[in-house]
């Protein structure tokens, strides 16, 4: 399979369907560091970095079909791509449904080509090829007097996950592949001391998209994925990793921005330091923010998991010093964080 057949660049966007614009999703991301840029009536575009989430509120169409099955959480991942066309012959050759066929729109500022396929679940994949002063026709730009930026913005999508029911990772896994010339790079099978999970990352070889995907252990369990599935109503993304420089810088001011993180507890600490690893920054500065730390003898990387905060939706924030790993081994560390809270909540 040639890589990259479609033509794929970079992700554009996420929308977000919500059901108002007074939605608590909009102060999220203000809080979060994202200004909206630009408006329609019924959508606003929010931005930070490379990072574009487009919350929209449509009273008819998938979107809102979206929010009926599922309520808020990611509606459609929209890609940037060579070519619009091309894109679509080749999903559809493929084996990809079509949603929406090509659509051409003029504007004073140049040409938008958008057309659509159905994605995992009820989530759309769009493509697009727009100006780059230009998001779509019908906004107009704005400026945010309500947002306050980070001191250190995250600069992209460094990935963002997939859940899906028992089963079906190996299909979607194979659609990526299939449909986008995607390589499979990393297995992983994450066992907590109830449950359990088993994920598969797909990416473009050149780390521009990445999408882990992960399915319960089993059926019917009442695992992470599980409670995921059952709350979300179907598959859905599960969290959107953002890339920051300054991981410290970052989340010290989420935290004071009253952002919730998941806890980790000191132990995690107290082996860091027999890791096959070399950290720059502090040990005590890790632990104060409760952040991860994972690689190998050529590079680590910094991460932290937020709660979640648009229903069962979470974020990941993460920095890359020359490793390009998941944090492998915070798997399970992680999966432990979440169980904890399971049995905290009564749901285990």
């Amino acid at each position: 399979m040639t890589q990259n057949p479609a033509g794929l660049r970079s992700i554009d966007h996420l929308e977000f369907t919500v059901d108002s614009l007074s939605s608590p999703t909009i102060s999220l991301f203000r809080k979060m560091g994202f200004s909206a840029t630009a408006k329609a009536s019924d959508q606003i575009l929010f931005t930070q970095g490379q990072v574009r989430f487009l919350v929209t509120s449509k009273a008819t169409g998938l979107s809102r079909d979206y929010y009926k099955n599922h309520g808020e959480g990611v509606s459609k991942i929209s890609f940037q791509v060579d070519s619009v066309e091309k894109a679509l012959e080749i999903t559809a050759k493929n084996g990809a449904k079509l949603i929406h066929d090509l659509k051409i729109t003029e504007t004073a500022q140049g040409m938008i080509k958008t057309g659509s396929i159905q994605g995992f679940g009820d989530v759309v994949n769009e493509f697009v090829e727009r100006p780059s002063s230009l998001f779509r026709d019908g906004f107009e730009t704005t400026q945010d007097n309500m947002a306050t930026p980070l001191t250190t913005r995250v600069s992209r999508i460094d990935h963002l996950t997939n859940n899906v029911p028992k089963g079906q990772m190996d299909y979607w896994v194979d659609f990526y592949k299939r449909t986008y010339g995607f390589v499979e790079t990393r297995y992983f099978d994450i066992k907590g001391s109830k449950t359990g999970l088993n994920s598969k990352v797909v990416q473009l070889a050149d780390n521009s998209i990445i999408i882990p995907i992960n399915e319960p252990e089993k059926e019917n369990g009442k695992s992470q994925i599980q409670e995921f599935l059952d709350t979300h109503k179907g598959p859905g993304v599960q969290h959107i990793a953002l890339m920051t420089p300054d991981i410290l810088s970052t989340v010290g001011e989420l935290r004071q921005r009253e952002i919730a993180f998941l806890d980790v507890p000191s132990t995690y600490y107290e082996d860091l330091p027999k890791r096959p690893f070399q950290i720059t920054e502090s040990i005590q500065d890790l632990e104060k923010l409760k952040l991860l730390a994972d690689g190998d003898p050529e590079g680590y990387l910094l991460q932290i998991f937020s709660q979640t905060c648009i229903g069962p939706l979470f974020f990941e924030y993460i920095q890359r010093k020359n490793h390009w790993g998941f944090g492998n081994g915070n798997f399970q560390a992680l999966f432990d964080a979440i169980e904890r809270d399971q049995m905290k909540r009564g749901y285990l």
